[in-house]
């Protein structure tokens, strides 16, 4: 019972961060993007996601630039890459606004609150990217497959996993 209290207090605490976050750039250059990571191992963050920003260098691609960016890690304190170690991007694609990842088995490995931030993360700060209205991610070439719905968008992220709880 106190675990999923304290997992439907999680969720409520991340389903607030997503529709702060999900309001605007507020104050990101022109230019720039936001890279979101993970919040909660810092116990007086207000949210359970954070981010940095990232300004482009040179003609590089925004999503390999995002994506490299994200995998990277954070450099502010307090905020931590949402990832398990030695998880790596194998491959992406962008087809119809659908960017579709494939990470490696070690993605695979989270559940709970921790796959929730973590993708969260990953559309967050992929969707910013001219022509990304989506994130498709699998593991090692399969969907996984404990989440229902696989494409996820800024919108209904929380929805598509969890449904309409409150």
């Amino acid at each position: 019972m106190k675990k999923r209290v304290l997992l439907s207090a999680a969720l409520c605490l991340l389903m607030a961060s997503l529709w702060g976050c999900s309001q605007g750039s507020g104050g990101t250059a022109a230019g720039s993007y936001r890279i979101y990571y993970s919040a909660l191992s810092d116990q007086s963050a207000p949210l359970a996601v954070g981010y940095e920003t990232w300004t482009p260098e040179g003609e590089s691609l925004p999503v390999s630039g995002l994506l490299d960016a994200l995998f990277a890690g954070p450099t502010a304190s307090g905020l931590t890459s949402p990832f398990p170690d030695g998880t790596r991007l194998r491959n992406w694609t962008l087809e119809e606004g659908c960017l579709r990842l494939d990470l490696s088995e070690q993605y695979g490995s989270l559940t709970g609150v921790d796959l929730t931030v973590a993708d969260a993360c990953l559309v967050l700060t992929l969707c910013q990217a001219e022509g990304v209205e989506s994130v498709y991610v699998t593991v090692e070439g399969s969907e996984i497959p404990y989440r229902p719905i696989q494409q996820l968008t800024e919108e209904d992220l929380l929805t598509a996993l969890y449904g309409d709880r409150p």
